[in-house]
Order: structure tokens, then sequence, then C-alpha cells
């Protein structure tokens, strides 16, 4: 998605927000105004989401570019500056009313989490001083345990009302109906008291898609009707006293301006999960790094009722605090919403060169000394010494930036450990089947720059500690897991589903149908059945001395990960229970979790094949009137267009 411009930016505000009316001052804030009464009292939230274990500063983020192209960039975010700018925003006398509000996905990300499974999280985040937070899919990411031990050890309330577990997880002694009762706990709702009295009621929601996406036990479950569950919160908050409500959520930006329409009752939503950039940059002033922008910050929409909501994101892993004063008149009806300077980026450091700052870059931010000290003295020793272990090296950058929508030579790289490693044990396949690997775009979370490559670097691009696992499909079942890879293209939530592959090239065309399972219906939306898909126009599997096109009767073997291969981001294919978007070619057989740990598979391969240069090669190509397009545009010569 490009980056917005004035006349969609404000379009949108229009078409989100009947009777608000945006207005912009010389020193470049932004207030919305609305049709409610006069304004009598301000409340001022502070949000983050999408933290990932984002201990240290996010580096050389892009900010803007110099001369001959050059990118320009800056270090953004890290737990020791966020409370540094927390403290900052406390001290301030006006509005005395200030709620400080996570949305989930704490979890995962980085190497933090991998060497302490979410405790150095927790330490920072109990002192940063939330008046609560939301549970992210992420949070499940090595099961149930893992939070709940996070969960009980806790200080602020973590609220998410459509999650329910039961024994024996962990988190079914955990879970409360209602409000806490105790530290320690996940409720559905809670009420906040603040400085003039004021309440304010907060629920959360978790994504339904988190059993697809992530590892929760069986004796967790998501209910997926939001809407119901979302009105059934805010009519208790307003029936135990809470003045003002706020939804608290990880569902995604789309999801939460639909939520907010289908609704009454509500006056803000504070959400996280798609990691969506919301700026007021009409014109591109603001050197923040963001990739793009998807909407003006806040985003202006009604309710039921036709009250004006407020839907609030702050991008992902703290490069951002969200930070917006909004005005309520005497019914507790949103009135106004003045967003300052857009969301404060966390300036650290990372000037390279000395050089001056941008227009509207800001001077780094001083980490606050204690959580400095944590990290420097207890944290970072365990963490360089895990990164530090040299595995191999790379002669070309390996890039992630692509990896939901287009082939990548990292995903190559990937793929290829998997499909090489299965290939290594032939008494494991004694009918000789061609072997292809998949994997989900989405779990390979950052680069690999040229050089050496290490250990820890490594457990970044795959953190979440999968394991390699194979199955044998048809041919139909095999271009039905290829459709799933490629059906959320052009949308904003399940593109990890994007496919990278060995052993097989293929072509699609996005125009096509997406491959889509049965969709119940809520209290607000009609059921769709399940519709196959038809994107993908062209399979070849290679057989061992060259690419043939795919036989749909004819059996393959499919090396994946564990996540996948129990249905993980919609690849129900690999199941028995058969594909859920085309019932007709029913599910894989012969599956088998090898145990073996995907960063082990992958760090072997890189050991032996170092220094490693893998290519973009045209085994995966979009087909874009009737032209061929690959991800970088690299020169090859790819049989006819189907």
């Amino acid at each position: 998605m490009s980056r917005v411009s004035r006349r969609a930016f404000l379009r949108s505000i229009v078409q989100l927000g009947a009777g608000a009316v945006l207005y912009k001052f010389d020193n470049g804030t932004f207030r919305i105004a609305t049709a409610a009464g006069p304004e009598v009292y301000q409340l001022r939230i502070i949000h983050t989401n999408d933290h990932h274990s984002r201990i240290e500063p996010a580096p050389a983020v892009r900010i803007g570019t110099g001369v001959g192209g050059a990118a320009i960039t800056r270090n953004l975010g890290g737990v020791a500056r966020r409370k540094t700018l927390f403290d900052q925003i406390r001290a301030e006398p006006t509005p005395a009313d200030k709620l400080f509000l996570d949305a989930g996905d704490v979890f995962q990300g980085t190497l933090y989490f991998n060497q302490f499974e979410g405790d150095a999280d927790l330490w920072f985040y109990n002192q940063l001083g939330y008046h609560a937070g939301t549970i992210g899919n992420h949070e499940f990411d090595k099961g149930d345990q893992v939070l709940a031990d996070y969960v009980a050890a806790a200080t602020y309330p973590i609220v998410s009302a459509n999650l329910g577990a039961t024994a024996p997880s962990p988190l079914g002694a955990l879970k409360v109906t209602g409000e806490p009762t105790a530290a320690g706990q996940i409720a559905d709702r809670t009420i906040v008291t603040l400085t003039s009295g004021k309440k304010v009621g907060v629920f959360g929601l978790t994504t339904p898609e988190t059993p697809n996406i992530s590892s929760p036990s069986a004796n967790v479950t998501f209910n997926a009707d939001l809407v119901a569950v979302a009105q059934a919160q805010i009519d208790a908050l307003k029936l135990a006293g809470a003045d003002i409500v706020v939804a608290l959520t990880h569902i995604g930006y789309l999801d939460d301006i639909e939520l907010a329409r289908a609704t009454r009752g509500l006056s803000v939503i504070v959400g996280g999960h798609s990691h969506t950039p919301l700026l007021n940059d009409p014109v591109g002033e603001l050197p923040f790094g963001q990739p793009r922008i998807d909407g003006p910050y806040p985003t202006v929409t009604t309710d039921l009722d036709d009250n004006t909501v407020l839907v609030l994101t702050d991008w992902e892993w703290g490069k951002w605090v969200g930070d917006v004063v909004i005005g309520f008149d005497a019914a507790n009806l949103v009135t106004s919403a003045a967003s300052g300077s857009n969301p404060k980026p966390v300036w650290a450091d990372g000037l390279v060169g000395a050089r001056a700052l941008l227009t509207n870059e800001g001077a780094e931010i001083t980490p606050d000394a204690t959580f400095q000290a944590q990290i420097t003295n207890v944290y970072k020793p365990l963490i360089d010494t895990l990164a530090n272990q040299i595995i191999g090296a790379t002669t070309v950058e390996l890039s992630n930036t692509l990896a939901r929508s287009a082939e990548i030579a990292l995903g190559n790289m990937l793929a290829d450990a998997f499909r090489e490693r299965l290939m290594a044990s032939p008494g494991d396949n004694p009918e000789n089947l061609p072997i292809v690997a998949i994997i989900n775009g989405g779990g390979i979370r950052t680069s690999i720059p040229i050089g050496d490559i290490t250990l820890g670097k490594l457990l970044e691009v795959i953190p979440f500690g999968n394991t390699m696992a194979r199955v044998d499909v048809t041919g139909a079942q095999l271009k039905a897991a290829l459709e799933n890879g490629v059906s959320a293209l052009g949308g904003t939530s399940g593109t990890g589903r994007f496919c990278q592959v060995a052993g097989l090239r293929f072509w699609f065309n996005r125009r096509g149908l997406p491959a889509r399972p049965p969709v119940a219906a809520t209290s607000t939306t009609p059921a769709l059945p399940a519709q196959a898909g038809t994107r993908v126009t062209r399979v070849e599997v290679f057989t061992g001395t060259d690419y043939e096109p795919l036989n749909l009767t004819a059996r393959y073997r499919v090396v994946t990960n564990g996540f996948m291969l129990t249905g993980g981001d919609g690849y129900f294919v690999f199941t028995p229970g058969g594909d859920q978007a085309d019932p007709s070619v029913g599910g894989g057989t012969n599956q088998l979790d090898t145990g073996l740990i995907d960063a082990d598979v992958v760090s072997a391969y890189i050991t032996a094949e170092s220094p490693v240069s893998p290519q973009v090669e045209g085994r995966i190509v979009e087909l874009v009137d009737r032209q061929i397009l690959t991800g970088i545009f690299n020169a090859f010569t790819f049989p006819a267009t189907p």
C-alpha cells in the first residue's frame, strides 16, 4: 500500500466520521471536532502494541533518503527510552487523567524472548505503569505455560473477553469472568478510576485466528463472534458504573473499524495485530520511519447510534508511542481528538556520521537509568553470548521485506535447508516421492546482512522454535496448499501464510478467487460458504532432473514446519481433516513431526554451504496483465505464460 495522497487522506476522514471536521494548525498539530455537545472533560490515552520483545531499539529504521538515493536511518524504540517518555507524559499537568494501555503481542521476535521466554519483557512491563493490557496471538507461541507464568506474575490487569480456558491448561485457573478479583488473572474487563474520579471501563479481545497462527492448547478457546462479545462487555461495564468504555483489542485495524460500526456505547478502540501505521502526514513531512500510511491518527468512525468512535493503533515494536487527547461532553460522548504531534517516535541513537537532524526528526531520548542498567547488567550479557556464535557467512544480503508477498532469496535458503535435510533420509521415503518444501513467509521475522551469520541472527529470523515436519499429499492437495498461500494477498490480515518454496515453482494471478474457508454467521454478518481458490494458474515440480507439470492425482511429499502441519496459517490441507476452502481435495496423510528444531536444521545447512549466496530464481511468479513480475524484477527466461 502506497502513501495516501492528501485528497485520499481527507476523503478517508469524511468517510469514516460523519459530522467530524479535521483542523490542522500552524504548529503541525491536528484536532478533530465532532457533532457532540460542549466539551467538559479531557482524557489522554497513551498506548502501544506489538512490542514483540523489542527490549532494545529497532536498529537502522529508514526515515529518509539522502544523496544518490542512500537511506537515512535512525534507531527507534527500546523500553528504556519508552520509560523516559512515559514518565515525561505523566509529569505533564494537563489533562490530569491519563490512561496507559497495551494492545498485545508482547512476546516473540528477538533473542530476548528466545532466551528469557517473556521474563525480560515482564520485568519492564510491570514497571512501565500500564493500566491494562490484552493478549495477542504471539503470547501463545510457546504454548499455554509460558503465558500463564507471565500472567501470574503481572502486576497490571490483563483482559481478554473472548478467550476461554479450562483445565488441564494452566490458564484455566487464571481466567475469570467479568472483572479481576486479584492480580495475576486474565479477566474479561476492568474499570480504571482516574485522578479526577472518572471511571473508564476497558475490555479485551484476542484474534479468533490464534489457534491457526499460534500454539494454544485445545483447552483454550476464542469466541469468534466479536460483536456479540463486545456489546455484552460494553453493557456490563456501563451497568457497573463506567463513564467511558474503551475496547483494547488484538484483532487488526480493519476489524477494529467494523467492530466500532457494529456496536453501540464504545468511545475508543485501542488496537494491535495488523502492525498498522496511522499518521497525519498527507504531504510527507514527517520522518517517522513509517513504510506507508494506512489511515489517519486517530481514525474516526461512528457506532450504531451515529456517535463518534475513535480507532487508535501504534504501528509496531515500540518504535512509536501512541498519544492522543480526547474531549468528551457531559454525556461522555466524544467531542474532539487532538493528536498533538502525532504518535511520538521513540527517538533512540543511531545517528550515522554525526549528521544533522532532519526536519521534524527528534533528538535522542535519554534512556531511563534503572531500565538501562537492567538491560546492560542482567539481560544483555546472556543475549550477547547467544548471539555471537558464528555459524557461517553470506555473500548477499538476505532481506525479509517481501516475505509475505513474493519469492525472496532468504525464503529460498530456508526452504532449501528443509528440503535437503529431508532428502538426506532416503529410508524415510521408500516410494521415492518427489519432495517439495513449503514454509510460511510470516515466520521469517527479520533480514540477514552480508557477512558473518551468527546463531543469534538466525534465531531472530526464525524465532518460534518450530520443528521440521513432513506430510504426503496429492497434486490437488498441493495446489490447494499453494492457493492458501496466496489467498490473503491484497489484505491486511493473514498475509503471513504466503509461502516460500523449494522443489517446485508456480505462477499465480491475484485477480483469481482467493481460497476461503466457510465463515460462520455472527450477530451482524451472514454465513459465507467455502470457496476454492483459482489464483494459482500453473505448478511445476522438480522430479530429480527437470521440472514437470503438477499431476493432480500423483502423490508428493511436503516438508514444512510443525506449526503448518497442524493447520497453522490456514494450511488445513496438511491435516487429516482436510482443506477447508476446497473440502473436495481432502487432507494429507502420513504426517510426521520429526522433532528437529528448525533453527538447528537451517544452522547446519548454513555451516555446510557457507558462504551461502541464495538468489531469487523464479520459483514464484506473479502474473499481472499477462506480464511476468517477480519480487525484485530479476531478468529470467520463463516458460510461456499459461
